[in-house]
């Protein structure tokens, strides 16, 4: 692959790089001149792009082990982008506690504890970029505990953005909408139900899973992932035109009128 600008050995590290938008973002890293440093619990197929370190984030000793053999490697790093994620849905309630825990220690816990072992080794003009997702901006039904864990680290990166100024470190946050990749059929999915909820939890899951054809093709959200974590600093980006828009309406509309489009858009009744 030809290489659009010399980054001058910049260092770039991207967590979840194996697949989806992580491997997108791994070739596109390497296309504008960065050297590129994958961590992920699999290799990726295409491992000459990136130098592959194995690691599963969900364990805080290896995550920490593997932040230290990067550093010990390279020494630096210029971009970080906290990639890796997993999501879950389900009736909040009825979700087993260990499973939680899990996508908690995954989506939000990784990203604080690997930037936090990284952050010495990053100089001035470097960047740490929160993939976060749409889920973070608006309330989903049966989606609670991966909105919850994608809104906090949307938090995590404002607190950081201001913490790091003076350094001359950037922190951004992106949050694409619903796009096409093998992360929607990882998700952890719960249908179990009670007299409470009756049929409306599998009826949920049923929509969310019926709209695969209409998400955003991985490659194009990659690459505009990936153009996000070159060229811009901005504090928070949405990746996607209907995101876009119900985000600028959800600053116009009340909470409430919000949260009940969302339960009419994602909680049919059947």
């Amino acid at each position: 692959m030809n290489r659009k600008e010399n980054k001058q050995d910049k260092i770039a590290v991207v967590t979840g790089g194996s697949s989806g938008i992580g491997a997108v973002l791994v070739k596109r890293l390497a296309y504008y001149g960065y050297k590129v440093i994958c961590v992920s619990r699999s290799a990726p197929e295409e491992s000459e792009e990136c130098d592959f370190f194995s690691c599963d984030l969900s364990i805080p000793e290896r995550a920490e082990e593997t932040a230290q053999a990067i550093l010990a490697k390279y020494g630096k790093i210029d971009l970080l982008v906290n990639n890796a994620g997993l999501g879950v849905s389900g009736a909040t309630e009825l979700i087993p506690q260990e499973s939680i825990r899990y996508v908690m220690e995954v989506d939000y816990f990784a990203p604080l504890l690997f930037t936090r072992a990284l952050l010495p080794a990053m100089p001035r003009n470097s960047k740490i970029v929160m993939i976060g997702s749409a889920c973070a901006l608006f309330a989903l039904p049966y989606r609670g505990v991966y909105c919850s864990a994608k809104a906090a680290l949307n938090m995590l990166a404002f607190s950081l953005r201001m913490e790091l100024k003076k350094s001359g470190i950037t922190v951004t946050t992106v949050c694409p909408g619903d796009i096409r990749s093998r992360f929607t059929r990882s998700r952890l999915k719960y249908t179990q139900s009670n007299a409470r909820y009756g049929d409306s939890v599998l009826a949920a899951q049923e929509k969310i899973d019926n709209r695969e054809h209409k998400r955003m093709k991985v490659q194009s959200a990659g690459k505009k992932i990936a153009r996000i974590a070159v060229k811009k600093k901005g504090a928070l980006y949405i990746v996607g035109a209907k995101y876009k828009f119900l985000y600028f309406l959800s600053k116009i509309f009340p909470q409430s009128w919000m949260i009940g489009a969302t339960n009419a858009m994602f909680n049919p009744k059947k």
